[in-house]
């Protein structure tokens, strides 16, 4: 009895013991075990550069298609398929999705104009119709030429909006374009004492028919503008200007 009774006491205090330590314990991984789930936290570089790709993408549409003030986050949360959390930790809002749609444009007009094949390789003129061409040609993609609409409107109700392309999109093309006219200066090609400026009233000239289309016109008469016969004048008029004076004498008025 005894002996039964000293049994069932240790049987007791064992299991009471494991009751209250087996959580301490785990199982010792062996090559059978499966792999542990993925951790859970900041998305890889790709994956993130993908992320904002697709917001912008999304937000482009929204705006297109409901015009800056009736679109929201959550339209353009809906619109990716994301939460309006995954935004807002991106932008803090509208005006900064707005800002990331333009500066995408701007970019890719860049890259266009900077390309391996580009500019460096081509004499000046051919620089400056390659220039002149390829960011016309982009303005005048429906897409970039509505939202240059929605800017124009809303430049005043929302100026933030206004001084955040002024200083950001615009300034960035400016300055590409002063930079290669600075080149030319360098090389001989040019006689300018201010770049900068140059190149604002070159891209003045430049765009002055696309500016009054997309204020007054309709996108048909931006269709149907002849800017390569537009962009030859501009740079006669601009090199008669700009180049050495010996040159200037010798070219055409």
């Amino acid at each position: 009895m005894l002996y039964s009774l000293s049994n069932e006491y240790l049987l007791r205090k064992y299991f009471l013991h494991w009751k209250t330590t087996r959580v301490i314990f785990s199982p010792v991984p062996t090559t059978d075990s499966p792999p542990n789930p993925p951790r859970v936290g900041r998305p890889r570089r790709g994956t993130e550069v993908a992320r904002a790709d697709t917001l912008i993408a999304a937000a482009t549409s929204v705006f297109l298609r409901d015009g800056y003030e009736a679109t929201s986050i959550d339209k353009v949360a809906a619109e990716a398929g994301v939460s309006t959390r995954t935004i807002y930790e991106r932008f803090r809002n509208k005006a900064d999705l707005l800002g990331a749609v333009i500066t995408r444009l701007v970019d890719r007009d860049l890259d266009a104009i900077s390309a391996p094949c580009g500019l460096e390789q081509l004499d000046l003129r051919q620089g400056l119709f390659t220039i002149g061409k390829t960011l016309t040609g982009r303005a005048r993609n429906p897409d970039s030429a509505a939202l240059i609409r929605i800017l124009a409107k809303e430049a005043q109700r929302f100026p933030e909006l206004a001084a955040r392309m002024r200083g950001g999109a615009k300034l960035r093309v400016d300055s590409a374009i002063a930079d290669y006219l600075r080149a030319q200066v360098e090389r001989g090609a040019l006689v300018l004492a201010d770049p900068e400026r140059a190149a604002e009233l070159f891209l003045h000239m430049v765009f002055a028919p696309l500016q009054e289309c997309l204020l007054f016109g309709s996108s048909e008469e931006i269709a149907e503008l002849d800017f390569d016969a537009h962009l030859n004048r501009v740079i006669d008029l601009f090199l008669c200007g700009a180049l050495p004076r010996a040159t200037a004498m010798h070219g055409n008025p």
